[in-house]
């Protein structure tokens, strides 16, 4: 017994020995790394600190030796090698002290290599005051306002990427500036409005009754009768949304005060319009319709600060550069946007086909969801502009199969190990009497494509995608259009199976009480059932006349208090800083019923 406890104390001795000497010869290649590191001989302090930063080893200057391997690295421009060292103790050292420092760098290296995107999430990830001057200093050399763009809606509460974006939006030509993002940007973080050309909106006043023009190109001289009105439907029909709007406000005890005034598409008449004396005492302007009259009315608007808002446009170029121009509807841009988020937050397969139909707000859509997704690590495969002659080539593309020909013991041997494989038989054309074996393959193997966006309203797109998806059957994902679901060419069962995702803005929950009720009226007043434009006609003004009650006549003071507002009609509103909808609905078709897959709620600002 005594002489196993000897032994034991000798074993323990012997260890503690080794390990003395251990520590001292790690000691020694960490400062001999050190002195290197300080003589600026990075190529032989790499040498050094690779020995002790190794994935076993287990010492106290392990962390450091790998840190100043990468810095080691870096300075001597071997920029790879300090990245993926910074990168693994990123990975496995977030509780390192010093770990901010390896952010720092890391910032540092995606900068210097042109991605900003990982840039500024290093830099806030480290948190350091010199990482936020790189960031800063970085941005500040960056000329490409749509990157700017990108980094502000990651980071919309960060004021350097705010401030740098503002400063590259006011150096674009006039014509050019997005004065919506601007003026987001300025009424956000409270910059000088005088420094980039923005008018400041006084104070909001809260008023008895509230006089709202709408001009519309009504071509009739009577608004009296409405029903009797057969020519231009559709703006009647959005016209008595509005009136059916105001109706039900003011009998909830808001007073809204409306001036039909009939543009008739003439610019000519609309300026006569805008030169009447009543006009400079309305609260709010309903449209116009059409660009000549939208033109003179936003000018109008300009000047005397007054708010206009257009219920039908989603063309973001309608504003014309004036804050105090709203869309109500989500613009091409911000569909195509909310459409990229899905496909991030839902498709893991990276690999995209983006088809869009050859016109300028589907091209645009395209470019802001490639951009998007590409940002996001997203590969485009295909990236193409179709017409009704070219559709069937992108069909084709999707469909193509080759050909893998057997031996009638090859076929024995893959049966043996896969019953389910399908292997076609054919008489042979070179041999009489003679059977060929062969199986099919899809040139595009199947579940190779994560995702497929398609960029068209139109019936002969979504029929060709539709039946492409169909003949792959694997587990590519769809992105189309709402209005698809209502071609009668083509089922609801199978854009069901298939999983379809639609971009959605003008959903409307047909089983909702209140759009009961709002169709039970119509039917009543005007023997027909209600039309979208009498619904988004409806909706629109029942949600400006209810900010015009609690925010006073420039309501937009209110939009980033409130955030989402559920709709009436349609599924809601949310403009936040913006002059247009950023609420964009997308739904699926789930057991025979339309279902939102992105519901928010009252007051919700995510």
């Amino acid at each position: 017994m005594v002489r196993l406890l000897k032994f034991a104390l000798l074993c323990s001795l012997f260890s503690l020995i080794l390990f003395q000497a251990s520590a001292q010869d790690e000691q020694s290649v960490y400062l001999k790394g050190k002195q290197y590191f300080s003589e600026g001989n990075y190529r032989f302090a790499m040498d050094y600190f690779r020995r002790l930063a190794g994935e076993n080893q287990n010492h106290i200057f392990k962390e450091y030796a790998a840190y100043y391997y990468g810095l080691s690295a870096y300075r001597n421009n071997d920029v790879s090698n300090a990245k993926a060292m910074w990168l693994q103790m990123d990975a496995r050292n977030l509780n390192w002290p010093q770990i901010r420092e390896v952010h720092y760098w890391l910032a540092e290296v995606y900068f210097s290599e042109g991605d900003y995107s990982q840039g500024v999430f290093f830099a806030k990830k480290s948190g350091l005051d010199q990482s936020q001057a790189l960031m800063k200093e970085s941005l500040s050399r960056m000329d490409s306002l749509p990157l700017l763009e990108h980094l502000y809606d990651q980071y919309p509460n960060d004021e350097i990427i705010a401030r740098i974006a503002a400063d590259r939006i006011n150096e674009q030509p006039m014509s050019q500036r997005n004065f919506q993002l601007l003026n987001e940007l300025v009424n956000r973080f409270d910059l000088n409005l005088a420094k980039y050309g923005l008018p400041e909106i006084g104070q909001s006043k809260m008023k008895p009754t509230y006089n709202v023009a709408v001009l519309l190109p009504f071509m009739f001289e009577d608004l009296s009768y409405t029903l009797r009105v057969e020519r231009n439907k559709f703006v009647m029909e959005l016209y008595a949304g509005i009136v059916r709007a105001a109706d039900t406000l003011n009998s909830e005890g808001l007073f809204l005060k409306l001036f039909p005034y009939d543009t008739k598409r003439s610019t000519e008449i609309t300026e006569g319009i805008l030169e009447q004396p009543e006009m400079k005492s309305m609260d709010l302007i309903i449209g116009p319709l059409f660009p000549g009259p939208l033109t003179a009315t936003n000018d109008f608007s300009f000047e005397n600060q007054i708010n206009m808002i257009n219920p039908l446009i989603s063309n973001a170029d309608a504003i014309q550069n004036n804050p105090f121009s709203f869309l109500f509807k989500a613009d091409t841009k911000t569909q195509a946007l909310r459409a990229a988020e899905l496909a991030i937050d839902s498709v893991k397969n990276k690999y995209a086909m983006i088809f869009y139909e050859n016109n300028e707000r589907d091209s645009l859509s395209a470019y802001t969801y490639s951009q998007r997704i590409q940002e996001a690590g997203f590969e485009v495969l295909v990236n193409a502009a179709v017409v009704d002659t070219t559709v069937r080539q992108a069909y084709d593309l999707l469909t193509e199969k080759y050909e893998v020909g057997y031996t009638e013991d090859q076929v024995d041997s893959i049966y043996a190990i896969d019953e389910e494989r399908f292997i076609k038989e054919r008489k042979s054309s070179i041999t009489k009497d003679s059977i060929e074996y062969y199986e099919e393959f899809f040139t595009i193997g199947p579940d190779s494509i994560g995702h497929i966006y398609v960029a068209s309203s139109k019936a002969l797109f979504a029929s060709n995608f539709i039946s492409a998806m169909s003949i792959r059957a694997d587990s590519t994902k769809l992105i189309g259009r709402g209005n698809w679901k209502a071609f009668p060419t083509l089922t609801l069962e199978e854009m069901e199976r298939l999983g379809i995702y639609f971009i959605d803005p003008e959903y409307v929950d047909y089983d909702s009480e209140g759009y009961i009720d709002f169709r039970n009226f119509y039917l009543k007043n005007y023997k027909s059932v209600p039309s979208f434009n009498s619904i988004i006609g409806y909706e629109m003004m029942y949600y400006v006349g209810t900010m015009l009650k609690k925010y006073g006549h420039y309501f937009q003071k209110g939009n980033p208090d409130v955030g989402f507002v559920k709709g009436q009609l349609l599924q809601g509103t949310k403009f936040n800083f913006r002059n247009s909808n950023q609420y964009v609905p997308i739904t699926i078709l789930s057991n025979s019923r339309q279902t939102v897959i992105n519901p928010k709620k009252n007051g919700q600002n995510q």
